[in-house]
């Protein structure tokens, strides 16, 4: 409940500030805000190497030599991380057609130079499940800054509100982790354990990469080849719709991979709390994802201003899109349970096709609904191999993933043939009918054509045990 806290409360911050600064700076700024955030994560991943997750997992965690090598590891990484950013910064600007603003990228070096000098108590603290340390040092910063977000605005004006937020962010997170932190900081090097951190840490960095170019590419192929204004339009639909589907995923992975775990010696049992959970998991989708699509025109209007208006059909694909990761969910996690790591490595690797596929698309003079269309095949693409891998590693048949995945592409494609028929124009009123009976209709669709999970809902409910909602599996 705490971690789920966290991440709601988490987004819904983000989210606030991104409706102040979009509503308060011209499109082109808000536009270079999504460029700067992208540079500074793909550039952060070239510093880092989860030294705090190998905290929690190592059998040294509690060491303070441990500690004190990775506290030191990691200052090294994330100094040449800024070190990184500065040499960069002139080209990055020439690629983003803005080379005047070369000098804004270099200052951005701050942002990793500051988590550079992080104290990693607040992971060791996990290792006994104290989650409120992490808890406070994320969500105090994003207050603090969401709270700031207008003041500076009013002051500033322009862009450089989002460089003094990204700065105050980073420097703010690293004062956090000092002022709840139990032991001194200090730094050490023991060869062996960086040479154990280095072996655990490469992978997650690879990983990193393809994560970053499966959900960020599209965006640096807008800002690259279109406009810092499409950009805009594109990172905020992209932020938006993205939120459900990673709140999802983080509670989804707490809660469904001791489910799994437990059965994986029972492949009967195994196959059978697979088949509801992906039911569950694609209902979510459809509920959490379908009002984004139908409606996206009349929330950015509403939420973000009429500056943004045109943007519905950029979200509505993108919703499809988020609507389809929601189906990699699941094989992810059922295949973590059988200790098979990659399953989600190998499809982000396919869905890192829609880099490709939107180069030639914006290079061909493409609207954004297509690059966005880019997206959502590739999306297609990785997960028919993620349910592929679960069925050639863990015999579980693709048809168990079928279901879910008919009653997704079946109201994602209703979705969009409604945005085809003018909903982005429709008023207030008749877009609220709209969705309303769309998702009346997808609740009552789940209900008959996934009797096991609702016979298992049902049981949940009356037995008042909630997590028998994914252990029941009636015959």
């Amino acid at each position: 409940m705490l971690l789920t806290f966290g991440q709601v409360a988490g987004y819904g911050l983000s989210f606030a500030r991104n409706v102040i600064l979009a509503r308060a700076l011209a499109k082109a700024d808000f536009g270079l805000a999504a460029l700067f955030g992208m540079t500074v994560l793909l550039l952060e991943i070239a510093g880092r190497m989860s030294l705090g997750q190998q905290m929690i997992q190592s059998k040294h965690g509690d060491s303070a030599s441990y500690q004190a090598t990775s506290q030191a590891f990691q200052a090294a990484l994330a100094i040449c991380g800024a070190l990184l950013i500065v040499t960069l910064s002139w080209p990055m600007a020439g690629i983003m057609k803005v080379p005047h603003l070369w000098w804004a990228f270099a200052t951005l070096s701050v942002v990793p130079l500051a988590r550079a000098f992080e104290h990693l108590d607040y992971f060791r603290f996990q290792r006994d499940l104290n989650y409120l340390p992490a808890v406070l040092c994320d969500l105090v910063p994003q207050f603090l800054i969401t709270a700031a977000a207008w003041p500076l605005t009013v002051w500033l004006g322009d862009f450089r509100v989002i460089i003094w937020l990204m700065i105050g962010k980073a420097v703010i997170g690293m004062a956090m982790t000092h002022m709840i932190s139990k032991t001194p900081y200090r730094w050490a090097w023991n060869p062996g354990y960086v040479k154990g951190m280095c072996a655990f840490g490469l992978p997650l960095f690879f990983n990193g990469l393809l994560i970053f170019g499966s959900q960020q590419a599209d965006q640096v192929v807008v800002g690259a080849l279109l406009n810092l204004e499409k950009l805009a339009s594109y990172a905020l639909a992209f932020s938006l719709v993205s939120i459900p589907g990673n709140i999802f995923a983080q509670v989804g992975s707490s809660l469904l991979l001791p489910i799994f775990s437990k059965a994986q010696d029972d492949p009967a049992l195994f196959r059978a709390r697979y088949r509801t959970c992906s039911e569950y998991s694609a209902v979510a989708a459809v509920i959490l994802t379908l009002p984004l699509i139908v409606a996206g025109e009349q929330f950015a209007s509403i939420v973000y201003g009429p500056k943004y208006a045109g943007t519905g059909n950029v979200m509505a694909v993108l919703g499809a899109a988020a609507a389809v990761r929601f189906l990699r969910i699941v094989p992810a996690i059922a295949s973590m349970a059988k200790a098979d790591t990659m399953n989600q490595l190998h499809s982000n690797v396919w869905r890192c096709l829609s880099l490709p596929l939107a180069v030639a698309v914006a290079w061909l003079g493409g609207d954004l609904a297509l690059v966005a269309a880019c997206a959502l095949t590739a999306e297609i693409a990785a997960t028919i191999v993620s349910v592929y891998r679960l069925r050639r590693r863990q015999g579980v048949p693709m048809l168990d993933s079928a279901g879910g995945a008919a009653f997704v592409l079946g109201f994602v494609a209703a979705g969009l043939t409604i945005i085809r028929l003018g909903a982005p124009h429709w008023g207030y009123s008749a877009i609220g009918a709209g969705t309303g009976a769309m998702l009346i209709g997808a609740a009552g669709t789940a209900w008959v054509a996934f009797p096991r999970a609702a016979r298992a809902l049902v049981v949940a409910i009356s037995e008042k045990h909630g997590l028998k909602i994914l252990q029941t599996v009636p015959n």
